[in-house]
């Protein structure tokens, strides 16, 4: 099986010499390394092309003419990546000696699944490991496996990727396009196996609070729960999300074009789900225009008719009442 490694960078020297060992350390080596520079400004493009001379795989560099933003330098990585087997990874992250064994061997052993991830020990700046994992963080939150989508532990086989690239322009999260496509199809598989630490400093992309450094509980979710129900709805960011979800939408109308029997069913349900969302956010947006009280007449009927399920039932309700 051929492996590749899609590493997005962006002004990472202080941490990718790190990671870029990490590779070298491994059991079983990758057959390439795919690296898409986002304009770095500091030694990130230096360190790059000094480790490319001396590494006992395949190193190509790409350097973006302009900033691209995450998720399209990943997408642009992945798209130049020919592994049949491809690992996403982050440019200040270190990864255990077996990690790209031990998913090979997971991949063989389920030929049917396409998206694997590994559990992954949090860490502060200097690699101290605070003696908590990812996984363990999202559980304790009382989230379900699905919310754990983080894609510096991901690794995908190419008949995914074939489905769910190129990542659409505008998509804020390259590992929520893909991983979402892979909880959707049911081919996803978690290892609870830590094969990597995860370093958290000021500057991480990401700031879902199953990343904090310190043990978190359902409490701390439920206080951020009620902190949003609370908080003024920002009708610019409600936009937003109608256009990522419209996005998704079309990724899924374009997986059908390019799936076989084997999914295509799968999508067309899928497809009917998230229309259904598209539609039901953008119902709420009317109602959050309307003044009272025909906000609360439209929000109390559009409850009534179940048009809530798609979201987060009365919590919703109670948002959209304050406008």
């Amino acid at each position: 099986m051929r492996i590749s490694i899609a590493l997005a960078t962006f002004n990472g020297s202080k941490y990718l010499p790190a990671q870029l060992k990490s590779y070298l350390d491994q059991t079983r080596l990758p057959d390439e390394l795919i690296v898409s520079d986002d304009g770095s400004t500091d030694d990130t493009r230096m360190i790059l092309m000094e480790f490319a001379e001396t590494a006992p795989f395949e190193v190509r560099l790409y350097v973006n003419n302009e900033n691209r933003g995450y998720a399209n330098n990943f997408n642009h990585a992945i798209l130049h990546s020919t592994g049949e087997l491809v690992f996403l990874s982050d440019q200040d992250d270190v990864w255990f000696p077996q990690k790209l064994e031990y998913i090979e061997k997971l991949a063989k052993e389920n030929p049917s699944c396409l998206l694997f991830m590994n559990d992954a020990a949090l860490t502060d700046e200097n690699l101290n490991n605070v003696g908590l994992t990812k996984l363990s963080q999202i559980r304790s939150l009382g989230l379900q496996d699905r919310y754990f989508v983080m894609g510096c532990c991901c690794a995908v086989k190419r008949e995914l990727l074939d489905l769910c690239m190129p990542i659409p322009n505008g998509i804020k999260a390259h590992d929520d396009w893909i991983v979402n496509f892979a909880d959707e199809l049911s081919v996803k598989v978690v290892s609870e196996r830590v094969l990597q630490y995860y370093r958290r400093h000021g500057t991480n992309q990401s700031q879902f609070i199953a990343n904090r450094t310190t043990k978190v509980t359902k409490w701390d979710r439920y206080r951020g729960l009620v902190h949003r129900i609370l908080s003024p709805v920002n009708n610019d960011l409600a936009q937003l999300g109608i256009m990522q979800q419209t996005l998704i939408l079309s990724g899924i109308l374009r997986a059908q074009d390019r799936a076989d029997q084997k999914f295509l069913q799968q999508l067309k349900a899928i497809e009917t789900k998230q229309r259904s969302v598209v539609m039901m956010m953008r119902t709420r947006m009317d109602i959050r225009r309307k003044n009272m009280p025909v906000r609360l007449i439209a929000s109390l009927g559009y409850w009534l008719r179940g048009g809530y399920r798609c979201a987060s039932g009365f919590k919703s309700l109670v948002r959209d009442l304050r406008g």
